[in-house]
């Protein structure tokens, strides 16, 4: 049975440092280079798409009224007569909408090849 070159290079990784990623065959570093390429072509692409649907005028509606609901509102809010963990779940669930409209947001940014700052955890 031959050995699995992907055991080694794992068995070998803490001894070498980062060069142990150049243990790899060229065929699967060559493959994992074209993975990485097309799937920045991929994340271009559908950011562009995110672009083009937020310059169109239901695209924008739609995007306006998602903003409103999430990233526009409050994320914490004090409610009489509700214990601290339902304010806590409340708050991670309202979080939740955030990041998925702050992604939709930094997808059409770039998209429209604007310089995107990370978002603050």
């Amino acid at each position: 049975m031959q050995p699995n070159p992907f055991e080694a290079i794992i068995s070998n990784a803490g001894k070498a440092g980062w060069d142990w990623f150049q243990q790899a065959p060229e065929a699967v570093r060559r493959q994992l280079e074209i993975d990485q390429s097309r799937a920045g072509e991929d994340g271009k692409a559908i950011a562009r798409a995110w672009a083009r649907f937020a310059r169109s005028p239901d695209g924008r509606k739609a995007l306006e009224a998602m903003f409103d609901k999430t990233l526009r509102r409050t994320v914490f809010f004090t409610q009489l007569g509700l214990d601290p963990a339902s304010m806590a779940n409340w708050g991670a669930f309202r979080e939740g909408q955030n990041a998925l409209a702050h992604e939709i947001a930094r997808q059409i940014g770039l998209g429209n090849q604007e310089k995107v700052k990370p978002r603050d955890v």
